[in-house]
């Protein structure tokens, strides 16, 4: 059973590591001249391609999944070799077993790419913007997420963190305010619950500590308001680019982030859904290693078209992500919850393999 097993591994990772090699080729030289001809130096057009290289990967390697184990079935059926392994005792649960274990390598690659290469990616492009803004962009990038998850910017005057901006209302949470002298010492903090837009770059400060004095030789003052107005240089605008930067953030980190948002019952779907996508796609690529094996209960190479196996698959392929999209929008507009949008697909299709394979084991 041994020897059984080792053929279809090493088919099956053969396949693989072609399709990688075929799929990674079309898609480097296909991006490479679409920067020559966007007029764009090489220097740029290798740099551009390297950072979008994780995005790019995050769909190739279900593809890449997918097809390793349509061709590799169909590989061993030319030979007649997957009639021989299957008269000689070795099961179909056997090979959706194995092929189950080798998907797992894929869905390793894809937690790598999607937990830690695609927001290294995105620290960089933020990196690069900050070096290359223009004072009309003054803001963009300027934000750091803290080791607490709090996001950090600086502007004229003045230094402040905040714990989120609700997009919807146009509030920031958790908002601190540290004003500067001019010998850029600190000379007074705000601290506010909610910070709410009101106009003309004017913030309505809600239950508010201000600390004054602070760079005074004196005792520094402390009182309390309810409410007050504060002029800021920022819009709203200008808060949702700072929020960029928590796509920078690593797949642990992230979920620290969002618990941290849950305990101050902050509204955290649309970061909820950032975390669960990872997950998903690595999820994906083990379905899409599994969907193929249906052409094994039709082990006859002349009872079976190769032709209809692949129309099959990429008809498979289209539908699952078109459908998988639209319910991440959904998710994302509130409208469905966040582990359905993420999980809710690949759940149905991970039945339908299941059934599939039950009703056909017995043939």
């Amino acid at each position: 059973m041994f020897l059984l097993s080792k053929i279809i591994a090493k088919s099956w990772f053969k396949s693989l590591i072609a399709c990688l090699v075929i799929l990674f080729l079309l898609i480097t030289v296909g991006d490479i001249i679409n920067g020559y001809l966007r007029g764009w130096e090489t220097k740029r057009v290798f740099f551009e391609y390297s950072l979008k290289l994780p995005f790019l990967m995050g769909k190739l390697l279900p593809i890449c999944a997918l097809l390793s184990t349509l061709f590799s079935v169909n590989g061993l059926k030319t030979h007649s070799e997957l009639i021989a392994i299957l008269a000689a005792g070795f099961s179909a649960k056997k090979i959706y077993r194995l092929i189950l274990v080798f998907s797992f390598s894929i869905a390793f690659l894809q937690f790598i790419n999607v937990g830690y290469l695609q927001p290294y990616s995105n620290k960089i492009k933020n990196s690069d913007k900050e070096q290359s803004s223009s004072d009309d962009s003054r803001y963009l990038a300027r934000s750091k997420i803290g080791n607490s998850g709090i996001l950090w910017y600086k502007s004229k005057g003045y230094f402040s963190s905040f714990a989120l901006f609700d997009r919807k209302s146009q509030e920031l949470k958790d908002l601190s305010i540290y004003y500067l002298s001019e010998d850029g010492l600190v000379e007074s903090i705000f601290k506010s619950k909610t910070a709410k837009y009101d106009s003309n770059n004017l913030w309505l400060l809600k239950d508010l500590e201000i600390f004054q004095n602070l760079s005074d030789k004196n005792f520094p003052v402390v009182k309390k308001e309810k409410e007050l107005l504060v002029s800021l240089e920022e819009k709203p605008s200008d808060f949702v680019q700072f929020e960029s930067d928590i796509t920078t953030l690593n797949i642990f980190k992230l979920a620290t982030f969002i618990n941290r948002l849950k305990s101050t019952g902050i509204n955290y779907t649309e970061y909820e859904i950032m975390l669960l996508e990872k997950i998903s796609n690595c999820i994906i690529c083990v379905i899409f290693s599994l969907f193929p094996l249906i052409s094994i209960f039709n082990p006859n190479r002349r009872s079976s078209s190769f032709g209809k196996s692949i129309v099959l698959t990429l008809s498979f392929t289209i539908v699952f992500w078109g459908v998988y999209s639209a319910s991440i929008s959904l998710g994302s507009s509130g409208k469905i919850p966040p582990l359905l949008a993420t999980m809710g697909i690949p759940f149905i299709f991970s039945l339908f393999i299941g059934k599939t394979y039950f009703k056909n084991k017995k043939l």
